[in-house]
């Protein structure tokens, strides 16, 4: 038997082992058959749960300032359903994209594992992709349309080449869509108008640059040596260039206190009652 090959389904002894040889970035070949139970359980973890709860309230928070109220529960859940399923998309889409990668690094993702397959992922992502900009075009307006297709194709991008590229800070200008996308939903003729909209649109790239520069020093990847073909850790970019994990950390508590300087502003630009 070949020792880069390790079968995913537990020793006698248990995991631990299949587990260490994970951790040395040794492949794992992932498991054929799987019961109901595991099938649904990949396909939740693959639509990432809380981040199909959180994006739709990002959205609000903006769509809240532009109305000046509360929607109507069923715009509310019109709403969340767009935002939700755009979300949820990309990050299927991304789990799509790094199956290869994920083989070493991130083995119990459900595509790696053997869960869900590759041709179900990417036919979720198509299916999700057409009811959300179904549900923008004809629940909201066009403006809204054109701001969630653009936020899918630029989160697309990002996945598949912006990432490795370009580096993780290509991100935070993407995610601040999802606040330009909330306003526009309720007050399309503002958007362009208004200063509180792109305001938030800061707010987001500001918070999503703390986020990913705190968590960077975590963020390794691993690519093929070229003359004995083993996994070697590799720091991503963050953007056109690499930071050292102590770079990154202080870059991260700059944007943090930035992050928590402007929403302190909020509070004075946002009409709130």
């Amino acid at each position: 038997m070949e020792s880069h090959l390790i079968k995913a389904r537990a020793p006698r002894h248990g995991r631990l082992s299949t587990v260490a040889h994970a951790g040395f970035g040794q492949k794992l070949e992932a498991e054929n058959k799987h019961g109901l139970t595991d099938r649904i359980s990949g396909f939740l973890a693959l639509i990432r749960p809380l981040f199909f709860i959180l994006t739709p309230i990002n959205a609000a928070s903006a769509a809240v300032l532009a109305l000046g109220g509360y929607p109507s529960l069923a715009q509310c859940l019109a709403g969340f359903g767009t935002a939700a399923f755009a979300g949820c998309a990309v990050n299927v889409f991304n789990d799509y994209v790094d199956r290869d990668r994920d083989k070493y690094i991130w083995q119990t993702r459900p595509i790696p594992s053997g869960r869900v397959k590759p041709n179900e992922a990417l036919l979720l992502v198509i299916i999700l992709i057409a009811a959300s900009l179904s549900m923008a075009w004809f629940l909201f307006n066009p403006l809204t349309f054109l701001i969630l297709l653009l936020a899918i194709i630029l989160g697309a991008l990002y996945s598949a080449y912006l990432r490795d590229r370009v580096g993780y800070l290509s991100l935070p200008p993407i995610v601040g869509l999802i606040y330009l996308g909330g306003w526009a939903a309720f007050s399309p003729e503002t958007l362009f108008s208004s200063l509180l909209p792109w305001y938030l649109y800061l707010l987001a790239v500001v918070w999503q640059t703390a986020h990913i520069m705190i968590y960077y020093p975590l963020h390794v990847v691993s690519n093929a040596d070229g003359e004995t073909g083993t996994k070697v850790p590799k720091a991503p970019k963050a953007l056109f260039f690499t930071p050292s994990p102590q770079v990154a950390v202080k870059i991260g508590v700059g944007f943090t206190c930035l992050t928590l300087l402007l929403s302190v502003w909020l509070f004075f630009l946002a009409p709130l009652k």
